[in-house]
């Protein structure tokens, strides 16, 4: 009987090789983990925390911290939280330390503090993963000191830690995800063409592919041929216009406002970036048209004081695709979706990469960094934002290719050096 499922022997880990070099900032991160978004655990560590006993000080925090979540679907995932009112962990004391840690030590930690702002999985790519969050300023200033740009590494696993992944049927894009996800990779990384041309590079070959999903094979060879082609480099050269820069401030506008959160930095972010733009928005109101004039001088600020960092998007919006395992292979839609948000986050962080740079701001790599945080806390720290963005594309007949060519040559217009 022939094979219907295979399985992926998991033998190795995978990483970038700057993930060997991460070290928490501890008192002198400006933007601590500990704040300004919800600490949620499981059932395990919300039993272990429940037993913890130390100082009067600690056990006083840990009681008025430590809260049992009503019960609901995902009740095992999210069982317990730290109450985070006034939008602060009531554990971190002045100096930024956690009080936990510091008398009960690392391992007393639940899950999601401990591991923070790493991500560890097996994965269809057939690799232990390991990659650093963004959202983490300390892994930027690691981004930042990478002029040519990020590697992976590789070692075996111990005997102990090694495994199979799930089955996958015969002609899933499973079995080929490591072979995909390597290919856009290498488009992301063509410094030949500017950062958004190589994602649209990367958007022709995924739609051939979800077009032909059965003939992966063939598809990787097209695709290490495509970037080669002249009539497809010339097809993939953007150019931004007076619409497209349009469309592109309003996207990245509707954004910032629907991912402001209570308690975080991001409501200070938000009202700095309108006041940026001479916008004076009111809530309930519709947007109304939006002045291109501040936008554009913030660009010309950001092309001149960020010129010899270009490649600093590149490792970001490569790290990033790593970290968030794209593309999604459960299938042909599944992954042309997963495309069409990655096109949307690299319009915001382009956006918000240029905002550092606004009439008022510092316009530093201090500014640039702050932006880039509460970007990414924003959007790929919270998987139901995403969806939600992803799909108001769909909804609106806006998920082509020829949408995300618009709104790609508005990033805008990016300084070809």
């Amino acid at each position: 009987m022939a094979e219907q499922t295979r399985s992926i022997p998991i033998n190795h880990d995978l990483r970038p090789a700057y993930y060997d070099d991460f070290q928490c900032l501890a008192s002198g991160c400006r933007f601590t983990c500990c704040k300004g978004w919800k600490i949620t655990f499981g059932k395990k560590d919300y039993l272990s925390l429940k037993r913890q006993d130390g100082s009067p000080e600690l056990n006083k925090n840990m009681k008025k911290t430590l809260r049992r979540l009503k019960k609901g679907p995902m009740s095992e995932q999210f069982y317990g939280e730290f109450d985070l009112a006034g939008g602060t962990c009531p554990l971190q004391r002045a100096d930024g330390l956690c009080l936990l840690q510091l008398e009960k030590g690392h391992e007393a930690l639940p899950y999601v503090c401990r591991i923070f702002p790493r991500r560890e999985t097996y994965w269809s790519s057939g690799y232990f993963e390991r990659s650093l969050s963004p959202a983490c300023e300390g892994v930027l200033e690691l981004l930042w000191k990478l002029p040519e740009g990020v590697d992976f590494r590789s070692n075996p696993l111990p005997k102990q830690s090694r495994m199979k992944t799930p089955f996958y049927e015969i002609g899933s894009l499973h079995l080929h995800f490591q072979d995909i996800r390597a290919q856009c990779i290498d488009f992301l990384q063509d410094r030949r063409l500017l950062l958004s041309e190589r994602i649209l590079l990367m958007g022709l070959a995924l739609k051939k592919l979800t077009d032909r999903p059965e003939d992966v094979e063939h598809w990787i060879a097209q695709a290490k041929a495509l970037g080669r082609d002249p009539s497809v480099v010339k097809q993939v050269r953007l150019s931004g216009s007076e619409s497209t820069l349009s469309m592109f401030l309003s996207n990245n506008i509707k954004i910032l406002l629907k991912i402001s959160a209570p308690h975080s930095d991001f409501a200070a972010v938000q009202e700095d970036l309108l006041t940026g733009l001479n916008i004076r928005f009111q809530p309930g109101t519709a947007l109304g048209t939006i002045p291109f004039a501040p936008y554009l001088a913030a660009k010309k600020r950001f092309d001149k004081t960020f010129a010899s960092h270009s490649f600093f998007m590149e490792n970001l919006m490569v790290s990033l695709f790593f970290h968030l395992c794209l593309p999604n292979c459960d299938s042909g839609e599944d992954l042309w979706k997963s495309y069409v948000s990655f096109c949307n986050l690299y319009s915001f962080y382009r956006f918000m990469a240029v905002m550092s740079c606004r009439e008022g701001a510092s316009g530093d790599k201090a500014e640039l960094f702050r932006l880039m945080v509460c970007a990414s806390r924003g959007l790929i720290h919270n998987s139901g934002r995403q969806v939600q963005l992803r799909d108001e594309f769909f909804q609106n007949d806006s998920a082509t290719l020829a949408h995300m060519a618009v709104l790609l040559g508005s990033c805008w217009d990016e300084h070809r050096p």
